[in-house]
């Protein structure tokens, strides 16, 4: 097959979740052709100015409409993938080019305005929901097949647009474990995920209520965190910031938590955590999609309280921090081989 294959992500760079859930895509399309690529990342707050007077989602806009047709035009492409419900525009436009289009959800962006804009209401949140309804709709409305990571998302876009219920495919990672030896010291809690509205209000509440109270330091860690040094650090707190070897930095983790509050989609980290092999303690939210025995792989927890006691209780034993349950789960359910097959039934 040919396959365009159109992203607002840097899949050469997946330093975030975003990136890697698109570059997971990007590599399960190669299975099935040969993929160009289309990157339409942001230009400049005029360019994205300039998208919403033009009815577009930012960052893409009239040129980038322009730049996929005459791509549509030198090649016969038999697919177009969308790697994101905000090109509704660009949907029904490849559509009325008699292509097969496949649009990928990473979140009911609808709902996800919420977490990136925050509760409180804006001019610039309103717009920006308005634009987003009508681009998920044209989006799911003009593709030949929708595809979500969850049946959360996936029964929510039925019901916000009325079109069949998307097809569900797992989030999945591609391996990047290596087997490491812990460097020494002192074991940690690793919260880990780069700086974002979600991150930062989950990270701050899990700093400011339940680390004062654990067994063992709290490690923060992610790309942009290096802002909250001063306000964060203490005896029971270190911040790292940006990490560039993740292997090393998951072996010296006793355990990890994921104290999100709010979000949508699958979570990049839960499925990382577990391909590393560790204990993992998170909030509903943290393992939405995800199929395991919770209290097996760690531990749900929706309040300070129930992470400390959990928490605590693992710290206190004398448990191998590398978990076989986990590694196992991720090798079964969130690996690419695993996903490999239900995408082959969803692409024939």
């Amino acid at each position: 097959m040919n396959i365009l294959f159109v992203t607002s992500n840097g899949i050469e760079d997946a330093a975030f979740g975003g990136a890697k859930a698109s570059r997971r895509n990007y590599e399960l399309m190669k299975k099935y052709g040969e993929v160009d690529v289309v990157t339409i990342q942001k230009r400049s707050n005029i360019a994205s100015l300039l998208s919403a007077l033009q009815g577009f989602f930012p960052p893409t806009g009239k040129k980038d409409l322009v730049q996929v047709g005459t791509m549509l035009a030198a090649k016969q492409y038999d697919l177009v993938f969308l790697d994101g419900s905000h090109f509704g525009n660009m949907a029904k436009y490849v559509k009325d080019k008699h292509r097969k289009v496949i649009c990928f959800f990473h979140n009911c962006e609808y709902d996800y305005i919420e977490v990136r804009f925050g509760k409180q209401d804006s001019l610039k949140k309103s717009v920006y929901k308005k634009l987003i309804e009508r681009q998920e709709r044209l989006a799911a409305q003009s593709a030949d097949c929708n595809i979500v990571f969850t049946r959360r998302d996936a029964e929510r876009i039925r019901d916000l647009y009325g079109v069949p219920l998307p097809e569900i495919l797992p989030l999945s990672l591609i391996d990047a474990y290596e087997k490491r030896a812990a460097s020494g010291g002192e074991r940690k809690c690793l919260l880990f995920g780069p700086i974002g509205q979600a991150n930062e209000e989950g990270f701050g509440w899990f700093v400011d209520n339940v680390s004062p109270y654990l067994h063992c330091p709290t490690r923060v860690a992610g790309k942009g965190f290096e802002v909250h040094q001063k306000d964060w650090a203490s005896e029971k707190v270190e911040v790292l910031g940006y990490v560039d070897d993740i292997a090393q930095l998951y072996a010296d983790a006793a355990c990890v938590a994921i104290p999100l509050l709010s979000g949508g989609g699958m979570k990049i980290k839960t499925a990382e955590a577990l391909m590393f092999g560790k204990y993992i303690f998170g909030t509903d939210e943290a393992f939405v999609g995800y199929e395991l025995a919770y209290e097996k792989v760690g531990g749900k927890c929706n309040s300070a309280q129930e992470f400390i006691e959990k928490i605590n209780a693992f710290l206190d034993k004398d448990i191998e921090e590398f978990h076989s349950y986990s590694r196992k789960i991720y090798e079964e359910k969130y690996s690419q081989q695993a996903v490999e097959g239900i995408l082959a039934s969803i692409m024939v």
